[in-house]
């Protein structure tokens, strides 16, 4: 049986997380108020069915930057999900240090987004890939179009937006982000993603050119009226898991002093996704998506969280 583990920094932050795992079976939550070493001795006693540790963003990084490690000496597959409020959302460097690749930052107000962590945390356990259509209403209808040529990029933003076609400023400002979000999703896989055995870039930012032999491109999107759902798949995977949280950092702390510190679409992506899902096969594929809800009120310069999955793990798992 899998097992979670939650941990809180004490009493009342336990109890501002109750209402968000309410429904969620095999759940042990544990506090550190009485001290780490018996939250952990709690936590030991799972054993091997152990699968999911949630961290609160209280206790982690600060003022137990050793968490993680202590944690995985228990179970060394364990998978880590940090949980923050908005207000306190956590500095990323430290993720990186402990391959943290898992983020949920919550709105402000308890008992909010509940179904979210639910499907996180399910999809944590069974060790399964975002899909576009698991946030978007049953019956939703998918687009998908694989690109042959450069050419089409401009073609596939217009659909885009004609399939966002209600009135109204909440609308129009979807079709804005819509659209952005898709033009930084295909330039990164048909300008990014192509290496050679190098790790060389084969093509240059705005060349003109066709897809080549038995590379595959697909970019596909949904919306069923409320949110928009979309994903970019290329067939290189030439990006590595870990990497794509330094890109993050390094671009959220604009250390451009250096050159250019690689990444910049992704980062772009990220802040204007609701939620961001990246699922790499290294050497074989790279999925980079999520969804925009029709009311979303969070501003690009907002925290927001991410899901990085290493798909060699996940088929090994």
């Amino acid at each position: 049986m899998q097992k979670i583990a939650v941990l809180c920094l004490d009493e009342t932050d336990r109890k501002g997380w109750d209402e968000a795992f309410r429904g969620i079976p095999h759940v042990m939550t544990v506090t550190a108020e009485n001290g780490l070493t018996r939250a952990l001795d709690s936590i030991r006693a799972i054993g091997e069915d152990l699968r999911v540790a949630v961290i609160s963003s209280l206790l982690y990084p600060y003022p137990h930057p050793g968490l993680v490690g202590l944690l995985r000496e228990l179970n060394p597959d364990l998978e880590v999900l940090l949980i923050s409020r908005e207000a306190c959302a956590p500095p990323l460097k430290p993720l990186i240090e402990d391959r943290i690749r898992h983020l949920c930052i919550m709105p402000g107000q308890a008992g909010v987004n509940e179904a979210c962590l639910s499907a996180v945390i399910d999809m944590l356990l069974k060790q399964r890939g975002w899909d576009i259509s698991c946030c978007l209403k049953e019956g939703t209808v998918l687009h998908s179009y694989r690109l042959s040529s450069s050419d089409e990029k401009e073609d596939l933003i217009a659909k885009l937006e004609e399939l966002l076609d209600g009135e109204g400023e909440e609308m129009e400002l979807l079709r804005q982000k819509g659209a952005l979000l898709a033009d930084e999703l295909l330039e990164n896989a048909m300008y990014d993603a192509p290496r050679s055995g190098c790790g060389d870039r084969l093509f240059s930012k705005g060349q003109r050119r066709s897809m080549l032999p038995r590379e595959d491109i697909v970019f596909s999107f949904g919306f069923d009226g409320e949110t928009l759902s979309l994903a970019l798949t290329d067939n290189w995977g030439s990006l590595d898991p870990d990497e794509v949280l330094e890109y993050l950092t390094r671009n959220e702390e604009e250390t451009l002093d250096c050159g250019d510190p690689g990444g910049r679409g992704l980062f772009i992506v990220w802040r204007f996704l609701d939620r961001f899902h990246v699922a790499v096969t290294p050497g074989h594929s790279t999925r980079v998506g999520g969804n925009l809800h029709l009311k979303s009120t969070l501003p690009p310069e907002a925290p927001r969280g991410f899901h990085i999955m290493n798909r060699c793990e996940e088929v090994a798992a």
